[in-house]
């Protein structure tokens, strides 16, 4: 099953276990930014909805920056990247 996200009006998916991974590294880091405890939070309720979560630009950001920094999540910044040059030329 596929958490939904909505990033500048392009609608992205990711694996149940990047959501989590990436809602664990920034519930681990809200200690130092209200953004990346607000993206704990969205990812934590994507993970529990069925719905089309939408993020806003911070938190987009943030994702991006976190997926850049973790191979892991290598596939979710191609994704990010790929929701940005989506909605730029539209």
């Amino acid at each position: 099953m596929l958490v939904r996200l909505e990033i500048r009006g392009q609608v992205i998916g990711l694996r149940r276990e990047q959501a989590d991974y990436a809602r664990a590294l920034a519930e681990a880091q809200a200690g130092r930014s209200s953004r990346l405890r607000d993206l704990a939070l969205v990812l934590e309720w994507a993970l529990a909805s069925s719905r089309v979560v939408s993020l806003r630009r911070s938190e987009a950001r943030e994702l991006l920056r976190l997926a850049l920094e973790n191979p892991a999540l290598a596939e979710v910044a191609e994704a990010i990247d790929g929701a940005s040059g989506a909605a730029a030329a539209a």
